[in-house]
């Protein structure tokens, strides 16, 4: 699952980030921002985004196209797909919506229908939190999951990002993450609302781990085009290319993020694991790690050996 997310860039800062090539382009594009008013909710950077918040969302330029110059455009939603058929205050519809789930998602009477037409969308964070369910205790650790980073590049220190953004080399800062979502637009008599959801699947070996969900996210360029080209890519397609991603980061993060309004940069900072039997659980999972791998190299030697014979 994705319950919290993290992203201290402003609207400007993420603009860079989300830079992009146009087809047959040879300098990078930096996405136009559409402001939405959305209740009056605002985008706010915070380094502890809850369900309800306002954040950047990206996607590709369909009604906007006549007021906007780029082929992927940023506009602030709220998290939580309202429903399409809801009436009245768009915060009673009482439905979780924060996340979808890729296996029903084709079957919901919720999500298909958004999917079909086309309400495809990229969420971009600095990163996402999880906390540990595969232990058997009260206090559940929280972890901080984000793209690997470069090696001067460190996620709880803003001074080491380098965020610098040019046509020629694109985006140098910190690397976001890309989580393929749906989004819709919702309204009745006096209000319209841009809502998203963060599509999610089974762990793989990266984070089963920690959890048995984890979002779908989108790690490389060529996925990301496919899921934001609702013109040219099918649903069926376009659900093709999400799949578990294999490489991510992560550390452990004090309980602050537990209370959504929390939203300091003490959040995601890099705490040592106080819980002994999650570091317990947390070593013999490395340690298995290591040991798989050593035994795949070591098999791997004597199918070369063979070879050389």
């Amino acid at each position: 699952m994705c319950g919290r997310t993290a992203l201290s860039l402003d609207k400007d800062q993420v603009r860079c980030a989300c830079g992009y090539k146009e087809k047959n382009g040879n300098s990078f594009t930096k996405p136009d921002w559409i402001h939405e008013h959305n209740d009056g909710k605002e985008y706010a950077p915070s380094y502890n985004i809850a369900p309800t918040d306002v954040t950047p969302v990206l996607i590709a330029a369909r009604g906007d196209k006549g007021c906007v110059k780029t082929s992927r455009i940023l506009k602030p939603m709220m998290w939580g797909i309202i429903p399409p058929w809801h009436k009245g205050d768009y915060k009673s519809h009482k439905l979780s919506t924060n996340n979808c789930r890729i296996e029903t998602i084709k079957t919901s009477k919720l999500y298909n229908p958004i999917l079909t037409s086309g309400g495809r969308c990229v969420i971009v964070a600095e990163g996402f939190y999880e906390w540990q369910t595969t232990i058997k205790s009260k206090a559940k650790q929280p972890f901080y999951i984000y793209a690997p980073q470069d090696d001067n590049i460190q996620v709880d220190d803003p001074e080491t990002w380098n965020n610098k953004f040019n046509e020629v080399d694109g985006w140098k800062g910190i690397k976001l993450l890309h989580m393929a979502g749906l989004y819709h637009v919702w309204r009745n008599e006096s209000t319209i609302i841009y809502s998203y959801s963060v599509i999610t699947m089974e762990s793989n070996s990266t984070l089963n781990w920690l959890h048995h969900r984890m979002p779908a996210i989108l790690d490389n360029q060529e996925q990301i085009d496919a899921w934001l080209d609702i013109e040219s890519v099918n649903s069926n397609l376009a659900l093709s290319y999400l799949r578990p991603v294999k490489i991510l980061s992560w550390h452990q993060v004090s309980t602050e993020v537990n209370n959504s309004r929390n939203k300091s940069s003490e959040c995601n900072k890099r705490v040592t694991c106080k819980n002994k039997s999650t570091q317990k659980n947390l070593t013999a999972f490395f340690a298995k790690s290591e040991k798989r791998k050593s035994s795949e190299d070591s098999l791997l030697n004597k199918e070369c050996k063979k070879v050389k014979h």
